[in-house]
């Protein structure tokens, strides 16, 4: 550093000397005088070099240059009108004059550390004048702020920055750390200082290095060992320069780790009681990090599960004051129960930390004595004694305790405390001598024994017992396996076992075995002595085997019997065992089949026995049947009893006895079923032919019979042998047990008709009585069967009793009869217009015709070999309908009266108001015209009467207009015709809101239940509705007469409301069209009766109808109040129905 400034020195003086020689050769050459200042600026900013000018005393100046040593970097001419910067000033400097024009200056922006030097002013005056100077000197120094400052951490190989990083390490205590300050980027060298807190801290001189760019960089190396001292201690890197108003500063934490200072432990002052919980405080002080502590009991750790450690942190508040150094203070508390085996031990504590790790220092530690008072631990010896009876037992009672000195003793025999009166039977248990002797043992001394001891802290009772076992005879009970009873069918082995149930040692080293009393083998069966070999009564396989237990082998009937055993242990023979009983089941024999009847008929009782002689151990609980094969589940007892045999039951029999053992012996038996003579198919009671039935005629039946029998035929009780007339043919047919019919006998009897006279049969004389009758057999009497045969025929010769009929409409016809003669019995329908209207010989017309019903009637009579038929002809009569049309032709009127009526031949008469007219008339069959020539004179009206052989009809009327309006013209008519036919339409919109509110009225209406009327016809209808349906276009017919139905004459007008007749009433068809003439008879009969109404007559029945399309349907139920016979299948229709017309709400009576 001392050399680095020498050299600067020596520079500013060799630039001196220069400026001086240049000056004073300046001098001697223009004897001008010379300046020399110095300029300090900084980097970065603007700087103005000084130039004096004296425009007052020297005048004006042509140019001004400046020099940076000897290259020229700025020249000024006002009068050349020059200004230009130049080498490394250039764009960067400018000429600055002052207002009085004494001073000039070259300004220099951003300033640059390479500006700095020697810089020379030459001014050219424009006159030479002495005195003025001419050259100056000014020397630059370029100041710049250290860029940056940054603490490195040095390892003895590299540097490395430490940046953004307020702390570094951890470093444990003695630890050498070596740190570097580097400050660069300014100039001159910075003063570069380490400072702890307050305090300044020695370290290396500063080292500088000359960069590229002109600047210097500085570093001061600072290396310390670090100790507990520097614990939480910051450090700072201080840097100063020329250029910086305040120190650069750098700071950093160094992160200490030190080791524990010192370990408590606290908490085990007293004495502590076994199983007593204790809580033990280590706390480890002084250390960073936390120290770990680490529990021992001796030299054994404890679990961790014991341990509870907490660290108290300096940031703890309670803590600031005592580890305001950054240290740790860790406490951990130790929880545990001490016991007997602590006693006498020491806990430790110790603490220690990564430093003590790394450092390989032993953890500081903290040790106490554990003192633990506790109960007596006790044992009993020895722990196994065998004696005989009435010796004597000595048993110890060992023990540990603290304190030693007891308080009581207790002796257990099977855990029951022994309570010792006195010398005769036990000594000892005292707290001096706590061992327990036992005089003169018996088995009933036999047991566990075990002693509690009790001192100051508390009882302990002995961890093991004494056995002592006193020996007897044994007492023994017999035992079989497997359990009984056991099948002799299954060859089974059945082990003998001798248990002993009381008597010490329980091991039996004999055993004497007997069945029902004698002694069947004694085990072991051994030698008696080493001497008795060859010639000794023994088996060998016997002598080395457990003498409890007999195995019976291949065990059957025969080793039934009562078996006991006595067994000898080490004390001797015992007493004999209870008596147990082997029992061996095993299956029935002999078995034998038998049934009864001897001989098995068909439909009769059947009793099959299964016997056995032996019923088996135990006895035989069921019997198993098989018919052909098949087990029959449903018979388990030894007696089939059958009531009625079918032919199923011709098979082959056989039955098993069963019982617990298994099955014993079949026995077979074959069955054959016989049957007595029965028809399986008879002869029908009747029976017939065709007359003309050719050889299609047969008679036949079927008999069943076994052994089988044969089939004759009588005619009227006359056998039928060998006829030309008659063929027989016989035929067998086999058994078929599906139906349960045994073998049976078929035989037909056949007609030669072509041996019949005229190959036909007669009626009368064919008509007979014929039989089947069968031959008797072994099982029964032979049968017969009789059918009466009668000769067929078609329905011939179909009369109706009255077949012309002339009636007038509204009248009621009666009934028209039909009959036939044919067999069977012919059926009979009628027809009308193609369409059926009846059904049996009688055609019921009880109400009154109209004319439609005019026409021919058929009854067709059938049966099912033919029909025939016969026809009647009706013919209804009615009085002339007319009507009247007006036409004009030729200039002439005519008045037309055309009529309709039955009979068509008719008489007319005309009438004007009341007056006759005779003339200009024409009759023409059922027209009559009247002629008036030209209009007519005179205004009336005009009546047409017509009649026949009926009688007068309703006379039709017209109105014809005669004067002013024949004259008007037939413009004139024209205009009134328009007039009247507005007014029609106006009427008709009247009509048709009249209907739409009567539409909805009549919705929801009913008949009325007041009563039979005594009005008919039109009469029933209100006042307002007799002159709304005089308006429509069904005015004109006639009324239809109120006529009773003769089956309803004299029954009385009854409410529907009444249960019975709801019952009786007819049920409704399907809809039919009504205006088809189709007559669909009722399917049942029954009676049906309305109330009557105002409108409606009296047994009215009404229609239910839907509308579909144009077409009105309607169902008409039928009126009927008397029950029809069976052969009344004659229903006649209706006399009224109401067809109400929805679209035009208007009802209308028919």
């Amino acid at each position: 550093m001392a050399s680095g400034a020498s050299i600067g020195q020596l520079l500013v003086v060799l630039s001196i000397q220069t400026i001086i020689c240049h000056g004073a050769e300046l001098a001697l050459a223009g004897n001008v005088p010379t300046v020399l200042e110095d300029l300090s600026g900084l980097a970065g900013q603007e700087v103005s070099v000084p130039c004096s000018v004296d425009v007052a005393t020297c005048g004006d100046f042509h140019s001004v240059k400046w020099y940076r040593e000897s290259q020229r970097v700025f020249v000024y001419s006002e009068l050349a009108n020059l200004e230009r910067s130049e080498g490394s000033l250039t764009n960067r400097a400018r000429f600055v004059l002052s207002s009085n024009e004494t001073q000039a200056g070259l300004k220099i922006s951003s300033l640059q550390l390479s500006d700095e030097g020697l810089y020379r002013c030459e001014i050219t005056y424009l006159e030479i004048n002495e005195g003025c100077p001419v050259v100056q000197y000014v020397n630059l120094t370029v100041l710049a702020a250290p860029d940056y400052v940054e603490i490195l951490l040095e390892d003895g190989k590299t540097s490395a920055a430490i940046r953004n990083v307020s702390r570094i390490g951890p470093f444990n205590e003695g630890t050498i750390v070596t740190l570097l300050c580097r400050s660069g980027g300014g100039r001159p060298v910075p003063r570069i200082e380490w400072w702890n807190g307050s305090h300044i801290m020695e370290a290396d001189e500063v080292v500088a290095t000359q960069e590229d760019n002109g600047a210097v960089t500085g570093i001061n190396r600072l290396q310390i060992a670090l100790s507990r001292q520097d614990l939480d201690a910051q450090w700072q890197c201080r840097v100063r320069s020329p250029a910086l108003s305040s120190p650069l500063v750098a700071n950093l934490r160094i992160d200490v780790h030190v080791k524990p200072t010192n370990v408590t432990l606290t908490g085990l002052d007293t004495a502590v009681t076994e199983g007593t919980a204790v809580v033990v405080y280590c706390v480890a002080d002084g250390a960073r990090p936390a120290a770990a502590i680490t529990w021992y009991n001796d030299s054994s750790p404890l679990q961790k599960s014991a341990v509870e450690t907490t660290q108290l942190q300096p940031e703890d508040e309670a803590e600031v004051v005592e580890q305001s150094d950054g240290t740790f203070s860790t406490r951990s508390r130790l929880i545990f129960t001490l016991n007997r085996h602590d006693h006498r031990r020491y806990i430790t504590c110790r603490a220690g930390n990564t430093v003590t790790d790394d450092l390989q220092h032993k953890p500081v530690q903290a040790s106490q004595l554990l003192r633990v008072e506790y109960a007596p631990t006790v044992a009993v010896s020895p722990e196994n004694v065998t004696v005989n009876e009435t010796m004597d037992v000595l048993i110890f009672c060992t023990y540990d305790a603290n304190p030693v000195t007891l308080t009581s003793v207790q002796w257990f025999k099977d855990d029951v405390e022994i309570i010792i009166n006195g010398p005769h039977k036990y000594e000892g248990a005292t707290i001096d001598q706590p061992a327990l002797l036992l005089k003169k043992a018996t088995r009933d001394d036999a047991g566990a024994y075990s002693c509690r001891l009790t001192n100051a802290v508390g009882t302990g009772h002995s961890e093991n017992v004494a056995f002592i076992s006193v020996q007897y005879p044994a007492e023994v009970r017999l035992v079989m396996e497997p359990e009984l009873p056991v099948n002799e069918l299954e060859r089974p082995n059945i082990t003998l076992n001798c248990q002993v149930s009381s008597g010490y040692p329980p091991v039996l080293l004999g055993v004497r075995w007997y069945l029902d009393g004698e002694l069947l083998k004694e085990l072991p069966d051994c030698p008696l002595n080493e001497t008795i070999t060859s010639f000794s009564m023994y088996d060998e396989d016997l002598c080395d085997v457990d003498p409890s237990k007999l195995l019976l082998e291949y065990v059957g009937r025969s080793f039934q019997g009562n078996y006991s055993c006595e067994g000898m242990n080490a004390a001797g023979w015992g007493p004999p065992s209870e008596v147990e009983t082997l029992v061996i089941y095993y299956p029935p024999g002999n078995t034998t089949l038998t049934y009864e009847p001897d001989v098995v008929v068909k439909d009769g009782p059947l009793t099959l026995t299964c016997g056995v002689s032996d019923v088996g151990q135990p006895a035989v609980t069921q019997y198993r049947w098989t018919r052909n094969g098949h087990v029959i589940p449903e018979i388990s007892d030894a007696q089939w009893n059958v009531s009625q045999v079918t032919l199923n039951y011709q098979a082959n029999y056989s039955c098993t006895p069963v019982n617990e053992a298994g099955e014993g012996e079949t026995a077979t038996i074959e069955i054959e079923v016989f049957a007595e003579p029965t028809f399986i198919e008879r002869l029908p009671l009747t029976s017939g032919a065709l007359s003309d039935a050719a050889d299609a005629t047969k008679l036949s039946c079927r008999a069943e019979c076994y052994p089988l029998c044969q089939i004759d035929w009588f005619r009227n009780g006359i056998p039928i042998r060998e006829s030309p007339m008659y063929t027989v043919v016989d035929s067998f047919v086999p058994e078929n047990i599906k139906f349960n019919q045994h073998q049976s006998v078929k035989s037909s009897l056949s007609f030669n008709m072509r041996m019949w006279s005229q190959a036909k049969l007669d009626p009368i004389a064919d008509t007979a009585n014929y039989t089947c009758i069968t031959t008797d057999n072994v099982v029964g009497d032979g049968v017969s069967s009789t059918t009466f045969f009668t000769v067929e025929y078609a329905p011939t010769t179909a009369i109706i009793d009255n077949p012309t009929i002339e009636v007038e409409e509204g009248s009621i016809v009666g009934q028209l009869e039909c009959s036939a003669s044919s067999y069977p019995l012919a059926n009979y329908y009628w027809q009308h217009n193609h369409q059926i209207i009846g059904n049996g010989p009688r055609l019921t017309l009880d109400y009154g015709l109209s004319r439609d019903k005019t026409g021919e009637y058929s009854c067709i009579a059938h049966n099912q070999h033919g029909n025939t038929s016969a026809k009647a002809f009706i013919n209804v009569v009615f009085k002339p309908e007319c009507s009247i049309t007006l036409r004009e032709m030729e200039g002439k009127t005519r008045l037309i009266c055309e009529v309709h009526a039955n009979p068509k031949l008719v008489d007319f008469m005309w009438m004007l108001n009341n007056a006759t007219l005779t003339t200009d008339i024409v009759h023409m069959g059922l027209q009559s015209v009247l002629t008036i020539d030209g209009p007519a004179p005179t205004s009336g009206i005009y009546y047409c009467h017509a009649n026949n052989s009926v009688g007068f009809g309703t006379p039709c009327e017209i109105s014809v207009e005669g004067g002013l309006l024949a004259k008007l013209g037939d413009e004139n008519i024209i205009i009134i015709a328009i007039i009247a036919a507005a007014i029609v339409v106006i009427l008709v919109v009247c009509i048709v809101l009249l209907v739409i509110c009567r539409r909805q009225r009549t919705d929801d209406k009913s008949v009325s239940a007041t009563g039979p009327s005594t009005k008919n016809g039109n009469d029933n209808l209100s006042e307002n509705s007799k002159a709304f349906y005089e308006n429509l276009p069904f005015h004109g017919l006639q009324t239809a007469p109120n006529k009773m139905n003769p089956l309803m004459s004299s029954t009385k007008s009854t409410s529907m409301n009444d249960p019975q007749l709801q019952q009786r009433a007819w049920t409704p068809r399907s809809l039919a069209p009504v205006h088809t003439s189709a007559y669909d008879p009722p399917k049942q009969q029954a009676q049906s009766h309305h109330a009557p109404s105002s409108r409606f007559p009296a047994n009215t029945n009404h229609a239910s109808y839907k509308q579909a399309g144009s077409t009105v349907y309607a169902d008409l139920s039928i009126s009927c109040t008397a029950e029809l016979k069976p052969h009344q299948n004659e229903i006649s229709p209706t006399e009224y129905a109401v067809l109400q017309f929805m679209n035009g709400g208007q009802e209308v009576q028919v």
